[in-house]
């Protein structure tokens, strides 16, 4: 939860900290479990707009978008 905090913080030097002390198979967990996280709330965001996994797709394909184009990654 401290890395959900960090990423809402815009805080990269916070979660870089979280990480490091962890090994690579930790570090694997913690992706994992962030993009299942984000798989959950996308598809409840979905359902609650009476779409399905094709509205949550396309809604998370548009946040990365506007996210690339907001920090130039």
């Amino acid at each position: 939860m401290a890395m959900v905090a960090a990423a809402l913080a815009d805080d990269s030097e916070g979660a870089v900290a979280l990480l490091e002390p962890l090994t690579t198979r930790e570090v694997c967990r913690v992706a994992v479990r962030l993009a299942a996280m984000a798989a959950d709330a996308l598809l409840a965001v979905a359902e609650e707009a009476g779409g399905g996994r094709e509205e949550a797709l396309a809604h998370w394909q548009a946040c990365i978008i506007e996210h690339e184009a907001q920090y130039g990654q």
